[in-house]
């Protein structure tokens, strides 16, 4: 990888680092709205499907990206950080999406 290839990657795990508490926060939120709405036998607003569905499209694009970082042949310490975001991507991802799925079908 090139000096300036990686510098931009370091910087976008910076902000990554950054987005990662807020969007767990959002995902927590999203995933007890959905129990809550499961619990009372109701359904989700549509505003929050929306949340959802933006959450786990935000994620996605984040973990395609770090995907094809990885690919990149990035140093080890590097290519460590970015399989350690791409898992709580990952497992975030997965709650959102399963507690999406009760109501969708």
């Amino acid at each position: 990888m090139e000096k300036n290839q990686i510098d931009d990657i370091n910087a976008q795990i910076l902000k990554l680092r950054t987005a990662l508490p807020i969007w767990g926060v959002e995902a927590n939120d999203l995933v007890e709205l959905a129990r809550n709405a499961e619990r009372a036998a109701i359904h989700v607003d549509e505003r929050t499907m929306q949340r959802m569905r933006g959450l786990i499209e935000t994620t996605t694009g984040w973990h395609n990206t770090l995907l094809y970082w990885e690919e990149q042949d990035a140093a080890p310490a590097l290519s460590a950080d970015i399989r350690v975001i791409r898992g709580s991507l990952d497992a975030m991802r997965a709650e959102v999406a399963a507690a999406a799925a009760k109501f969708t079908s």
